[in-house]
């Protein structure tokens, strides 16, 4: 094999390991970002669940509520939600999206 042509072969190899590099990268992200999802559907879930019980509520008036007051409150949901299954106090912005709604 001549110089050029193993030096042609070994920029090839390159290019494609940079290529797969990338798509592990992307690869990578793509499972966090599902990750990140999947944690926030929990909790999520598990603070409407409390909200069902917690006010005697369906699991759709549950989230409408939830996402009600986050809403009015500028919160994200999964914040809002991460606050209602850590404390046993009810949320002003719980308190007062009932009172709306």
């Amino acid at each position: 094999m001549s110089d050029d042509s193993r030096d042609a072969e070994l920029a090839r190899m390159a290019a494609e390991l940079e290529s797969l590099a990338r798509y592990a990268d992307a690869q990578e992200q793509r499972a966090g970002h599902l990750q990140t999802a999947l944690d926030s559907r929990v909790v999520i879930e598990q603070a409407v669940g409390m909200l069902a019980e917690r006010f005697e509520l369906t699991v759709v008036e549950s989230f409408e509520l939830l996402r009600r007051a986050a809403r009015n409150s500028r919160r994200e949901l999964r914040g809002l939600a991460t606050e209602i299954t850590q404390t046993r106090l009810t949320p002003d912005e719980i308190a007062a999206a009932r009172a709306v709604g």
